[in-house]
């Protein structure tokens, strides 16, 4: 079927605050697509089985991170990558860091009235090309370890707005200043056994925090992984082990995505990573919470086609791998 199959998660925090959300994404749609609002990961099977079997030109998903990355996960379950079609994310959860990551600046409906638009008037559409990790037998764009889920437990559980996240983060600096408990118990350190590139496993007992991404941005636009998207199937992997007081002077580094050499971080460009744990700890995938593990195998899986709307983008970062996808052969409108 010529068109757009949008997937709309029904739970996801803005869907949920603005209902009349999916109604207006409909309405753009008109007769080019068709919108599938999902409550259940049941309906996404169905959605997806549908979308595939009608051979939609583009699937969208309207989520956040986690949306995204259930979906996706789903999706490479039931299909190939290669017959897979090109992947629009419209940003509308509690974490959008994909779409941004990937140079998508717009809300949901405004990126879905632009690719619409060049969609119907039969004009070729930027689409970048990203791996995706494969965490054990889970596929995400990002992975964290300590620091990373310890913190979503918490913000999860006061609330999922950006400014619970904000005063959680001044809460626990001005904590850690004071060289409370809280900060303590954050930067915990996760004894293990490393490996990175299939290298002898080293033993260390001060790492508190691990990410790997292939994403260049955190939450509240912190440019952590500057060099993820550059090269296939090398991902950027962070090992973190200064204390509060000592990782505090480099933040303004890690949030301007800055590549120098930074004390109490060390920084790989990685094919593989393999983590063995003294004892079981929870992890994040794209900003959902799973459960504690001894042993996390981390290495490149397949590599997508996501659509990326904007006329103009010179960041070299995000123009990596790119390419242009259509036309559809359709008419064109005025």
């Amino acid at each position: 079927m010529p068109g757009i199959g949008v997937i709309s998660n029904a739970n996801a925090r803005l869907n949920k605050m603005a209902p009349w959300l999916k109604n207006r994404l409909n309405f753009i749609l008109g007769r080019r697509g068709e919108l599938i609002n999902t409550y259940t990961l049941e309906d996404v099977d169905k959605a997806l089985q549908d979308f595939i079997n009608l051979e939609v030109d583009i699937i969208a998903i309207s989520g956040g991170d986690g949306t995204a990355h259930r979906t996706i996960e789903k999706l490479l379950k039931a299909f190939s990558p290669e017959k897979l079609p090109p992947l629009l994310l419209l940003p509308s959860g509690t974490q959008n860091m994909v779409p941004k990551s990937l140079g998508i600046t717009g809300n949901s409906i405004t990126t879905m009235l632009q690719v619409q638009t060049m969609y119907t008037h039969n004009i070729p559409i930027k689409t970048i090309r990203r791996n995706l990790l494969k965490v054990n037998e889970h596929y995400s764009f990002m992975f964290g370890l300590g620091v990373p889920p310890r913190y979503l437990q918490r913000h999860y559980a006061r609330g999922t707005s950006h400014w619970n996240a904000v005063t959680l983060l001044a809460d626990y600096a001005w904590d850690g200043i004071k060289k409370g408990d809280k900060a303590r118990e954050l930067f915990k350190p996760v004894p293990m056994k490393y490996s990175v590139n299939g290298s002898e496993p080293i033993f260390n007992e001060t790492i508190h925090t691990i990410f790997c991404s292939f994403a260049e941005e955190l939450a509240l636009r912190w440019r952590c992984f500057p060099r993820a998207g550059w090269q296939k199937d090398n991902f950027e992997t962070l090992f973190v082990d200064s204390n509060f007081l000592q990782t505090f002077p480099i933040l303004g580094h890690l949030w301007a995505g800055s590549m120098k050499e930074l004390k109490g971080l060390e920084r790989h460009m990685t094919t593989s990573v393999r983590l063995e744990l003294e004892t079981p700890e929870p992890c994040t995938l794209d900003g959902d919470l799973y459960e504690p593990e001894l042993v996390f195998d981390i290495k490149p899986g397949p590599e997508l086609r996501f659509v990326v709307p904007s006329i103009t983008n010179f960041d070299r970062n995000i123009n990596a791998r790119s390419e242009k996808t259509g036309p559809w052969g359709r008419v064109f409108y005025v």
